[in-house]
């Protein structure tokens, strides 16, 4: 991961998967997180609908498969080192 202090392209998606896992076992009623107040339920839900719409945005972005490829990132070091 960058050095820099924000969130970058190629960690977004790992975040994403750690939140909607975290979620899901706040709603999943066999889970020991499970949260039983029924107006924190509903927020909970909505928070993770929402966070769903933003995640499925990630994959129709070429920029995150180009960000986190190997192929890609060897193939411009290539480039920069050849020029």
């Amino acid at each position: 991961m960058s050095m820099s202090k924000y969130v970058t392209l190629s960690s977004s998606v790992p975040i994403y998967n750690k939140l909607l896992d975290h979620i899901e076992s706040l709603l999943d009623e066999k889970d020991e997180k499970y949260c039983e107040i029924p107006k924190i339920q509903d927020a909970i839900q909505i928070g993770y609908e929402k966070l769903k719409s933003y995640y499925s945005k990630t994959e129709n972005s070429y920029m995150y498969i180009i960000v986190t490829s190997n192929f890609f990132n060897y193939f411009f070091l290539f480039l920069i080192l050849n020029l």
